[in-house]
């Protein structure tokens, strides 16, 4: 078989510890598109739910591809339902990011 390409390819792989919920977090999908400019700064949320009682697991952190100069803050519970947190970003797009740009996302748990 002859090899595609010559350069070493280094990958970084993290593996999960066994989650103590069965029922894995949902990532809530986003109720707009986001539709920005360059130079123009746009804040979103990302919503986790959590599917199991507090006193089982909890969600610890909810994160995002790095998209150059995406901004995370910190986790947040929401008030009206323990279920439910969120993490604010901030991200203002330059020349070079014009057209699509992937953002995924993971709840963490413990």
């Amino acid at each position: 078989m002859t090899p595609l390409s010559s350069v070493p390819v280094q990958l970084l792989v993290y593996v999960l510890p066994q989650p103590l919920c069965k029922t894995l977090p949902v990532i809530l999908p986003l109720t707009r598109c986001l539709e920005v400019q360059v130079g123009v700064t746009i804040t979103f949320q990302i919503y986790a739910m959590l599917n199991c009682s507090r006193s089982i697991s909890n969600i610890t952190s909810i994160a995002a591809s790095a998209v150059s100069g995406l901004t995370a803050g910190s986790l947040t519970i929401v008030p009206t339902n323990s279920s439910f947190f969120y993490v604010t970003f901030t991200w203002t797009p330059q020349i070079d990011q014009v057209g699509y740009e992937e953002i995924c996302a993971i709840a963490y748990t413990r």
